[in-house]
């Protein structure tokens, strides 16, 4: 556990993946609880708590079930969406933001060659899905259909 100006910030370690977890209030002993919008995703939002609770109960967790587990190319391009939100939310420039998710310097570009970059226009891209991503749209990699794996 982590304490910083913010709260209480730790991990809870599993097979598949680290659950990070943020307590506003500290260390402070509270109740936790689930909020669970009740939409088309809701079997797969229950599932998820139902493989947490388990987790954090002790009792054995299942694997991810392979329809929803993320291939090695969606979970890079789920990285790259996450870096590049990051990046822009935190202020830094498109450039800025480019040169390190394509460890490239583009700050000696004209603001013509910038503009005809092809890293420019990907980048654009990863930060349209990323925002897509953050509206609500990350479900989409859950889903089973969503993979064209069945």
């Amino acid at each position: 556990m982590l304490h910083a100006r913010d709260g209480l910030h730790g991990i809870v370690a599993d097979a598949d993946s680290d659950h990070r977890l943020w307590f506003p209030r500290g260390a402070a002993r509270i109740r936790l609880a689930v909020l669970v919008p009740l939409d088309e995703d809701l079997m797969l939002r229950l599932n998820g708590i139902r493989r947490f609770h388990r987790l954090l109960t002790g009792r054995p967790v299942r694997p991810i079930p392979s329809l929803q587990a993320l291939s090695a190319s969606e979970r890079q391009r789920a990285v790259l969406m996450l870096r590049a939100w990051d990046g822009a939310a935190s202020g830094a420039s498109r450039r800025d933001i480019a040169g390190v998710l394509f460890r490239s310097d583009f700050s000696g570009l004209s603001a013509a060659e910038w503009k005809s970059a092809s890293e420019r226009r990907q980048l654009a891209r990863i930060l349209a899905e990323a925002r897509a991503m953050v509206g609500g749209e990350y479900l989409t990699l859950l889903r089973e259909h969503s993979h064209g794996r069945r």
